[in-house]
């Protein structure tokens, strides 16, 4: 987290309200246009929007597939891998978990716009990424088909204004972010996805600061000294065994910068506290979508952390132009992105690392937001052709749906490739 003069700086935000900074660290690109989401993998274009290839109804909870070959939307057969197949299509739709499944018969439910069936392959499931790896179209004679309640995320529970960059964020409008205290001070920020997981950078974690018991989760409020803050304890901290500089104290190497904290007691959800989503599986960014970047990052280079939740919208900037020789000069590696300004101006700072960077879609008919980015680092705050850099997290869904499931018992820092 310390800065190198002329060199890489790990992000601990600094957001300079009257240049907009807060939450992130991102310098948006002022040269590149506004984009719009695209799927890589199965996308169907609805009212000038791509939706994912995998839905599950707002009605019934049903379970669709979109079949590319024939153009249609299938329904899933029912079979003895029903929890297995709803756990992996949530997953796959960054809904982090399934919360419950049930079986429909279409006779009473009806066909509701859809046509035919998929059955599931058991031989290839436990091998599958996506759902569309093990299934087939089938006549499924039964006519029983899968329905599925994913754990919500990535929306409001109270009615806010549209966000204007570089102000104070309002109540309850950003409900997954979470300050990271050890021994009581800011250090990092974090993202709430799931009632008992808090993502962050691993970069928060250097030798002196791996004490799990003396890391505390702050959410649930704006302002650092507001008495209706929750804190949390944290029983473990998973981070990536590939991030180099905890493998070489020379590395400038940033990839791999991430890190999940387990918490000590599960949260309730409520309007001020709310899970955010991850990026479906195969869900590219665009370069030149606005997004969100949120943090209480020092305000000035040099000065103070915000007490209150600061707030940005920046642009989401080419890995080709972040790493021109005017930019990072090749320093972009595959699984890291920049976003911010070409003049700065806009960017995070000490205090914002790990925090998160969020984009709004409608991939899933309904309109959320999803965790694209987490702070980083980067050179300098809010300088000229040196934006923030964040890890990229589609890049990281397996490795996150792993840690969780594996290391839910665990305690202390624990390493994970």
């Amino acid at each position: 987290m310390a800065e190198k003069d002329g060199g890489l700086k790990r992000r601990n935000w600094t957001s300079p309200k009257v240049v907009a900074v807060v939450a992130s660290g991102f310098l948006l690109l002022a040269a590149i246009g506004v984009g719009s989401w695209a799927i890589v993998v199965s996308v169907l274009r609805s009212e000038g929007e791509s939706l994912y290839v995998v839905q599950v109804s707002s009605g019934d909870l049903r379970l669709t597939v979109y079949d590319e070959n024939e153009g249609r939307w299938r329904l899933l057969c029912s079979s003895s891998s029903d929890a297995q197949v709803a756990t992996l299509s949530c997953e796959e739709m960054g809904f982090v978990r399934s919360l419950s499944h049930s079986v429909l018969a279409a006779d009473r439910a009806g066909a509701n716009g859809t046509s035919g069936y998929f059955c599931v392959d058991e031989s290839r499931l436990p091998f599958a990424r996506r759902l569309s790896e093990a299934i087939v179209v089938c006549e499924c004679p039964t006519g029983r088909f899968l329905a599925t309640l994913c754990q919500d995320c990535g929306r409001r529970k109270l009615s806010v204004d549209r966000i204007v960059g570089g102000q104070d964020a309002s109540l309850g409008k950003w409900p997954w972010q979470v300050s990271l205290r050890y021994d009581g001070t800011h250090l990092c920020g974090g993202s709430i996805i799931s009632n008992e997981w808090v993502i962050t950078a691993a970069h928060c974690f250097p030798e002196r600061n791996r004490a799990p018991s003396r890391w505390r989760v702050f959410v649930g409020a704006i302002s650092q000294r507001s008495a209706k803050g929750l804190q949390v304890g944290v029983t473990s901290v998973v981070y990536h065994g590939g991030y180099h500089p905890f493998l070489d104290p020379n590395s400038e190497e940033n990839s791999n910068d991430i890190a999940l904290m387990h918490l000590a007691t599960p949260l309730s959800f409520n309007e001020y506290i709310q899970p955010i989503c991850l990026p479906a599986l195969g869900q590219p960014l665009v370069d030149g979508k606005i997004c969100i970047v949120t943090g209480w990052g020092n305000t000035q280079y040099y000065g103070q952390q915000s007490d209150v939740l600061q707030e940005a919208s920046v642009p989401i900037i080419s890995t080709s132009v972040c790493n021109s020789p005017d930019y990072y000069g090749s320093q972009i590696r595959p699984r890291m992105f920049c976003a911010g300004f070409a003049a700065g101006g806009t960017d995070a700072c000490q205090g914002d690392s790990g925090g998160p960077f969020v984009c709004e879609d409608g991939i899933s008919r309904t309109s959320r937001w999803r965790l694209c980015g987490i702070v980083s680092w980067g050179t300098g705050c809010a300088l000229a052709n040196k934006p923030g850099v964040y890890t990229k997290v589609n890049d990281f869904q397996g490795w996150i749906y792993r840690a969780m499931k594996t290391h839910s018992h665990a305690s202390g820092m624990v390493i994970q490739d």
